[in-house]
Protein backbone atom coordinates (compact mmCIF):
# COMPACT_ATOMS: atom_id res chain seq x y z
CA UNK A 1 0.00 0.00 0.00
CA UNK A 2 2.75 2.40 1.04
CA UNK A 3 4.79 1.32 -2.68
CA UNK A 4 1.87 2.30 -4.20
CA UNK A 5 1.85 5.95 -2.61
CA UNK A 6 5.12 6.14 -3.37
CA UNK A 7 4.69 5.43 -7.08
CA UNK A 8 1.85 8.09 -7.12
CA UNK A 9 3.80 10.60 -5.98
CA UNK A 10 6.69 10.24 -7.91
CA UNK A 11 4.65 10.08 -11.07
CA UNK A 12 3.06 13.43 -10.03
CA UNK A 13 6.61 15.12 -8.86
CA UNK A 14 7.86 13.63 -12.58
CA UNK A 15 4.46 15.32 -14.37
CA UNK A 16 5.02 18.48 -12.84
CA UNK A 17 8.67 18.64 -13.52
CA UNK A 18 8.03 17.98 -17.33
CA UNK A 19 5.13 20.32 -17.19
CA UNK A 20 7.57 23.39 -15.55
CA UNK A 21 10.25 21.85 -18.75
CA UNK A 22 7.77 22.57 -21.13
CA UNK A 23 6.39 26.27 -19.92
CA UNK A 24 10.29 27.02 -19.80
CA UNK A 25 10.77 25.73 -23.40
CA UNK A 26 7.45 27.70 -24.49
CA UNK A 27 9.25 30.46 -22.94
CA UNK A 28 12.51 30.24 -24.62
CA UNK A 29 10.88 29.70 -28.27
CA UNK A 30 8.41 33.19 -27.70
CA UNK A 31 11.54 35.46 -26.91
CA UNK A 32 12.96 33.72 -30.16
CA UNK A 33 14.10 36.22 -32.73
CA UNK A 34 11.56 35.46 -35.51
CA UNK A 35 13.88 36.37 -38.42
CA UNK A 36 17.07 34.34 -36.82
CA UNK A 37 14.64 31.41 -37.28
CA UNK A 38 14.09 31.70 -40.91
CA UNK A 39 17.46 32.95 -41.89
CA UNK A 40 19.90 31.29 -40.63
CA UNK A 41 23.55 32.62 -39.75
CA UNK A 42 24.93 30.83 -42.47
CA UNK A 43 22.86 32.28 -45.23
CA UNK A 44 22.87 36.07 -43.50
CA UNK A 45 27.00 35.19 -43.67
CA UNK A 46 27.16 34.05 -47.31
CA UNK A 47 24.73 37.23 -48.25
CA UNK A 48 27.44 39.93 -46.68
CA UNK A 49 30.45 37.88 -48.01
CA UNK A 50 31.70 36.93 -45.02
CA UNK A 51 33.32 33.70 -44.41
CA UNK A 52 31.17 32.07 -41.98
CA UNK A 53 32.13 30.11 -38.96
CA UNK A 54 31.38 26.60 -39.02
CA UNK A 55 27.97 26.38 -37.05
CA UNK A 56 27.82 23.92 -33.80
CA UNK A 57 25.00 21.36 -34.04
CA UNK A 58 22.10 22.89 -31.81
CA UNK A 59 21.72 21.12 -28.71
CA UNK A 60 18.12 19.48 -28.09
CA UNK A 61 17.11 21.78 -24.83
CA UNK A 62 14.07 19.29 -24.77
CA UNK A 63 16.35 16.18 -24.65
CA UNK A 64 19.25 17.95 -22.25
CA UNK A 65 16.46 18.60 -19.68
CA UNK A 66 14.50 15.54 -19.25
CA UNK A 67 17.08 13.10 -19.63
CA UNK A 68 17.71 13.01 -15.91
CA UNK A 69 13.53 12.67 -15.44
CA UNK A 70 14.03 10.05 -18.03
CA UNK A 71 16.86 8.20 -15.88
CA UNK A 72 15.37 8.42 -12.86
CA UNK A 73 11.83 7.08 -14.27
CA UNK A 74 13.20 4.29 -15.60
CA UNK A 75 14.80 3.88 -12.45
CA UNK A 76 11.19 3.74 -10.63
CA UNK A 77 10.01 1.37 -13.23
CA UNK A 78 13.05 -1.10 -12.53
CA UNK A 79 12.44 -0.63 -8.85
CA UNK A 80 8.89 -1.24 -8.99
CA UNK A 81 9.54 -4.30 -11.50
CA UNK A 82 11.54 -5.23 -8.44
CA UNK A 83 9.40 -4.63 -5.41
CA UNK A 84 6.48 -6.04 -7.45
CA UNK A 85 8.33 -9.76 -8.35
CA UNK A 86 9.36 -9.50 -4.49
CA UNK A 87 5.69 -9.40 -3.23
CA UNK A 88 4.63 -12.26 -5.93
CA UNK A 89 7.55 -13.81 -4.29
CA UNK A 90 6.48 -13.68 -0.91
CA UNK A 91 3.10 -14.12 -1.85
CA UNK A 92 3.94 -17.31 -3.08
CA UNK A 93 5.55 -18.60 -0.11
CA UNK A 94 3.10 -17.62 2.17
CA UNK A 95 0.73 -19.90 -0.02
CA UNK A 96 3.30 -23.29 0.51
CA UNK A 97 3.84 -22.19 4.40
CA UNK A 98 0.23 -22.16 4.68
CA UNK A 99 0.28 -25.49 3.39
CA UNK A 100 1.93 -26.82 4.82
CA UNK A 101 1.21 -25.64 8.26
CA UNK A 102 -1.97 -27.54 6.98
CA UNK A 103 -0.35 -30.40 6.42
CA UNK A 104 1.32 -30.12 9.42
CA UNK A 105 -1.92 -29.68 12.02
CA UNK A 106 -3.31 -32.55 9.94
CA UNK A 107 -0.89 -34.70 10.36
CA UNK A 108 -0.55 -33.78 14.36
CA UNK A 109 -4.57 -34.63 14.24
CA UNK A 110 -3.94 -37.63 12.56
CA UNK A 111 -1.01 -38.92 15.12
CA UNK A 112 -3.62 -37.30 17.97
CA UNK A 113 -5.90 -39.67 16.93
CA UNK A 114 -3.91 -42.81 16.47
CA UNK A 115 -2.02 -41.92 19.96
CA UNK A 116 -5.56 -42.44 21.62
CA UNK A 117 -5.98 -45.40 19.71
CA UNK A 118 -2.57 -46.76 21.05
CA UNK A 119 -3.39 -45.65 24.51
CA UNK A 120 -7.04 -47.62 24.66
CA UNK A 121 -5.22 -50.92 23.38
CA UNK A 122 -2.40 -50.47 25.77
CA UNK A 123 -5.35 -50.34 28.99
CA UNK A 124 -7.42 -53.14 27.52
CA UNK A 125 -3.92 -55.30 27.12
CA UNK A 126 -3.31 -54.13 30.58
CA UNK A 127 -6.72 -55.34 31.78
CA UNK A 128 -6.56 -58.11 30.45
CA UNK A 129 -2.85 -58.81 32.12
CA UNK A 130 -4.51 -57.68 35.18
CA UNK A 131 -7.47 -60.15 34.80
CA UNK A 132 -4.41 -62.89 33.63
CA UNK A 133 -2.90 -62.37 36.86
CA UNK A 134 -5.91 -62.83 39.02
CA UNK A 135 -7.01 -65.79 37.85
CA UNK A 136 -3.92 -67.07 38.18
CA UNK A 137 -3.68 -66.05 42.15
CA UNK A 138 -6.99 -67.09 42.76
CA UNK A 139 -5.34 -70.99 41.54
CA UNK A 140 -2.81 -70.31 43.56
CA UNK A 141 -4.58 -69.22 46.38
CA UNK A 142 -6.48 -72.75 46.26
CA UNK A 143 -3.31 -74.78 45.68
CA UNK A 144 -1.65 -75.88 49.56
CA UNK A 145 0.97 -73.39 50.31
CA UNK A 146 4.28 -75.14 50.08
CA UNK A 147 3.14 -76.44 46.62
CA UNK A 148 2.21 -72.50 45.53
CA UNK A 149 5.62 -71.78 47.09
CA UNK A 150 7.88 -73.87 45.53
CA UNK A 151 6.08 -73.31 41.74
CA UNK A 152 6.28 -69.77 42.43
CA UNK A 153 9.68 -70.05 42.76
CA UNK A 154 10.54 -71.74 39.56
CA UNK A 155 8.50 -68.41 37.71
CA UNK A 156 10.43 -65.46 36.19
CA UNK A 157 10.60 -62.27 39.43
CA UNK A 158 8.07 -60.39 37.51
CA UNK A 159 5.18 -62.83 36.81
CA UNK A 160 5.78 -63.81 40.50
CA UNK A 161 5.30 -60.70 42.01
CA UNK A 162 1.72 -59.88 40.00
CA UNK A 163 0.54 -63.19 41.28
CA UNK A 164 1.81 -62.44 44.56
CA UNK A 165 0.11 -58.83 44.30
CA UNK A 166 -3.67 -59.97 42.88
CA UNK A 167 -3.92 -62.22 46.32
CA UNK A 168 -5.46 -62.54 49.50
CA UNK A 169 -2.90 -60.89 52.10
CA UNK A 170 -3.49 -63.81 54.38
CA UNK A 171 -3.06 -66.27 51.48
CA UNK A 172 0.13 -64.68 50.14
CA UNK A 173 1.44 -64.88 53.69
CA UNK A 174 1.03 -68.11 54.04
CA UNK A 175 2.74 -69.01 50.45
CA UNK A 176 5.55 -66.44 51.08
CA UNK A 177 6.45 -68.58 54.23
CA UNK A 178 7.39 -71.61 51.53
CA UNK A 179 9.00 -69.36 49.23
CA UNK A 180 13.67 -69.24 49.66
CA UNK A 181 14.83 -66.11 51.20
CA UNK A 182 16.75 -65.38 48.20
CA UNK A 183 13.88 -65.47 45.76
CA UNK A 184 11.51 -63.60 48.38
CA UNK A 185 13.90 -60.70 48.14
CA UNK A 186 13.77 -60.43 44.36
CA UNK A 187 10.29 -60.83 44.08
CA UNK A 188 9.79 -58.12 46.99
CA UNK A 189 12.56 -55.92 44.91
CA UNK A 190 10.48 -56.67 41.56
CA UNK A 191 6.53 -55.92 43.59
CA UNK A 192 8.53 -52.41 44.83
CA UNK A 193 9.72 -51.72 40.97
CA UNK A 194 6.06 -52.44 39.48
CA UNK A 195 4.53 -50.40 42.62
CA UNK A 196 6.70 -47.53 41.82
CA UNK A 197 5.87 -48.09 37.59
CA UNK A 198 2.35 -47.81 38.29
CA UNK A 199 2.18 -44.58 40.07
Amino acid sequence: MKLKKLIIVCEVLILFIVLAKIATIGGIIKNFDAVGFFLPVTRAAENSGVAATPVQPERDVLEDSLSGERKLMSLLVKKQKALEDRENFLKSEERRLNSLSTEILSEIDRLSEMEGRLNGLLETFKEMDNKKYMDLAKVYESTPPDRAGSMLEKLDNKTAAAIIMNMKGKKAGLIWGHIKPGKAVEITAEIIRSGKSQK
